[in-house]
């Protein structure tokens, strides 16, 4: 399994350990249904947070739904390397890459007094000093932690049902567990829709045209989650994502 090499904090290494050891948890299952899945632990793609996630002022933890042409690596570390190092994914700057490009401005806004739209930095600007001490981080994970090596961009809705189905036979909810150990004051899901059910129990309390907001309840914390479009839609950024963010956190957190 791949864990990360980043350098954490030692505050933050004990919470990478919890992440490490929830994986092996679900490289078990997955070896365990290596017949039914086509997969063994080897091909889970890790995810979690990255360093400075526990000093921002309002955590952030984004839920996307898989990821592509990573088997077997880790999330995090590559996607690190690509916002710091290479500032671009795949030869596209991040402005570009409206999926990461909307991940960066609503850390940046969410833990700097929300500021209007046209005021947040281009994301190559936020990438700078991403995941430092003067700089946004945040955590991010996948609903399925096995990747979509298709090489089609539309999600592979067959295999993240399977993976949903082998987690399910486990008698202790992993999605919940991942949601606990990271401990966000908000969460931002992809177009989950019915499978935030999975998640931990739900209370509906706001629809709109672009978000729907609930209270999401784990054991006795609570915390608000909006599920938005998936961030790769062709949307408007400022009406369809970041409006409804900076509302739903304002008047339910």
């Amino acid at each position: 399994m791949n864990t990360s090499e980043l350098h954490y904090s030692n505050k933050e290494q004990k919470l990478q350990q919890a992440i490490n050891d929830l994986f092996k948890d679900i490289g078990t299952i997955i070896d365990s249904k290596q017949k039914e899945l086509g997969h063994t632990r080897t091909d889970l793609v890790i995810d979690g947070f990255y360093p400075y996630y526990l000093e921002q002022k309002c955590k952030v933890l984004f839920i996307g739904r898989e990821s592509l042409g990573l088997s077997g690596l880790n999330y995090i570390d590559v996607l690190h390397h690509c916002y710091t190092e290479d500032q671009a994914i795949d030869g596209r700057n991040i402005n570009q890459y409206r999926f990461h490009a909307l991940m960066m401005y609503l850390a940046y806004a969410l833990n700097n007094d929300h500021p209007a739209w046209e005021d947040v930095p281009e994301a190559n600007e936020i990438a700078k000093t991403f995941a430092t001490a003067e700089g946004v981080s945040f955590a991010f994970m996948n609903y399925s932690k096995l990747s979509n090596d298709s090489g089609n961009w539309q999600a592979d809705w067959g295999m993240i049902n399977k993976y949903e189905s082998v987690l399910k036979t486990n008698r202790v909810n992993l999605y919940s567990q991942q949601i606990s150990i990271t401990d966000p004051d908000v969460i931002l899901t992809m177009n989950l829709e019915d499978r935030l059910h999975n998640l931990g129990k739900l209370k509906a309390l706001e629809y709109s045209d672009n978000a729907s907001y609930f209270k999401l309840t784990i054991d006795d914390k609570s915390y608000l989650l909006i599920d938005l479009y998936h961030f790769a839609a062709l949307k408007n950024m400022e009406k369809c994502f970041y409006l409804p963010v900076i509302h739903g956190v304002e008047n339910h957190m």
